[in-house]
């Protein structure tokens, strides 16, 4: 296999671009869209508050479609492992499944009864919500399966983690600062609020297809990667995934992570509008100014983490994660107001944002690395499909709860919910570090040499 290219890196990270644009808007607006605060001036098309045991209808049908979505999960990695298209195993998926992504984020937040409260408004995401998570994990599982195979060295994944890391953030910092977009949009073209949002979002994902179909199109799996597909089936492939002791015990971790990842990235709108008393664009500066400072560290957790190893400084990512939460349950309560509350927020999650985004996709590299030098089989995919089954588990279990939570209380004045659901996610993320201890990196990193292509 041929030394790989800085421009192919490139190529590669840009599709990480496109996919987090997407998963930006979702997890940024998607519930903020649904159940928007008083006074927000968005449409409300679907019902409100608690309808069983307090959960609402937004809260059912994005647990659901994820859970769904979780399910597929598996499925389409053992399929892309055990591919043995011309192409390879990786792109095919990558080019198929970008276009339907952005389509179907579109038909998200395009009901069919745009201007009232409609029982075939709430069937309508019942339906495509699982579709779309359908297609992008049809993208994002071949595509994350690629770094373990272009990435020779445990040095090399960290470098593409770092790559890829940086792309991700830009592509949340864009998706964060559509209120700016659409605050444009009402001024330029006069429509509604709801309408600016809608055209805003189609923009969005225009330019998210378009960087996704790059790595599709310019990545030579046969010149860059391993295309030996994998012998086993599902069962038997997820059956020896899950012997790997110290996967599992970063499963643990990481599905914690997620589930507190959805409680902030869903809740952060509501952190700056009601507990800080900010305006909505506020919400793009202070993703931005956690991107910048995590850049700005990108450097020395590359470095340390090759010098002191990733299971050290993913420790110190939970810790600062921990103390994070326990100050955004304060805001509101503290003796300076305004945005100034916010710089605490931005310097305690600058930290785990740069280490979580480089790192933990590493570690999933070193994890199918080392099952395939004891094992002899390529399972790439499937442990990124492993990880993003039970991530989604997490994520959906956030989106069932959060909204739940929030329904107690979300805005000025009536802000409990978003408090409680804050102390829940530090006892979470508590929970997760202890499980995180137990994995073993050094026994991990004693085979994690190049993958091999078993075809040679």
């Amino acid at each position: 296999m041929d030394k790989l290219p800085r421009k192919i890196r490139i190529y590669y990270s840009l599709g990480q671009l496109g996919w987090s644009i997407l998963a930006g808007i979702i997890g940024t607006w998607l519930i903020y869209f649904y159940l928007p605060p008083e006074g927000s001036d968005i449409t409300v098309t679907i019902p409100q508050g608690g309808i069983f045991m307090g959960v609402t209808i937004i809260g059912i049908i994005m647990g659901l479609a994820t859970l769904i979505n979780a399910m597929t999960d598996l499925w389409i990695a053992n399929l892309s492992d055990r591919s043995s298209h011309r192409l390879g195993r990786r792109t095919p998926f990558l080019r198929r499944s970008a276009l339907p992504c952005a389509i179907l984020l579109i038909a998200i937040f395009v009901v069919p009864f745009q201007n009232e409260v409609h029982t075939i408004n709430s069937l309508w995401l019942f339906i495509i919500l699982p579709l779309y998570f359908v297609a992008f994990t049809c993208y994002v599982i071949p595509y994350t399966a690629l770094l373990s195979e272009l990435g020779r060295t445990t040095e090399d994944r960290i470098d593409l983690s770092t790559y890829i890391s940086i792309t991700w953030f830009l592509g949340l910092i864009i998706a964060t600062f559509a209120p700016n977009i659409w605050e444009a949009v009402m001024t330029i073209f006069g429509t509604s609020k709801t309408v600016s949002i809608q055209w805003t979002f189609a923009g969005l994902a225009t330019v998210a297809l378009i960087l996704m179909l790059i790595p599709a199109y310019t990545i030579d799996e046969t010149k860059y990667g391993s295309t030996s597909p994998s012998s086993l089936d599902i069962k038997s492939s997820v059956k020896a995934v899950f012997n790997n002791r110290d996967f599992k015990f970063f499963l643990i971790s990481e599905l914690g992570y997620w589930f507190t990842n959805g409680f902030f990235q869903s809740s952060l709108v509501y952190y700056i509008t009601v507990l800080a008393r900010q305006k909505e664009n506020h919400v793009g500066l202070i993703v931005t100014a956690v991107g910048v400072l995590s850049f700005l560290l990108y450097p020395l957790v590359n470095r340390l983490s090759k010098q002191y190893g990733k299971k050290k400084l993913m420790i110190v990512s939970f810790v600062f994660l921990i103390v994070s939460f326990i100050y955004i349950s304060l805001m509101g309560k503290l003796p300076f107001d305004g945005f100034a509350q916010l710089i605490p927020v931005i310097i305690l999650c600058a930290v785990p944002s740069a280490i979580s985004g480089i790192l933990p996709n590493a570690i999933i590299a070193d994890c199918a690395v080392y099952d395939a030098s004891t094992s002899g089989e390529n399972q790439e995919a499937l442990y990124f499909g492993v990880r993003s089954f039970l991530t989604k588990f997490g994520t959906a279990l956030s989106a069932i709860i959060l909204p739940t939570l929030l329904a107690i209380g979300n805005s000025i004045g009536h802000d409990s919910g978003i408090r409680i659901s804050v102390i829940i996610a530090a006892v979470i993320a508590l929970i997760s570090l202890l499980a995180f201890l137990k994995y073993d990196e050094k026994k991990v990193l004693s085979k994690a040499s190049p993958i091999q292509d078993l075809s040679i």
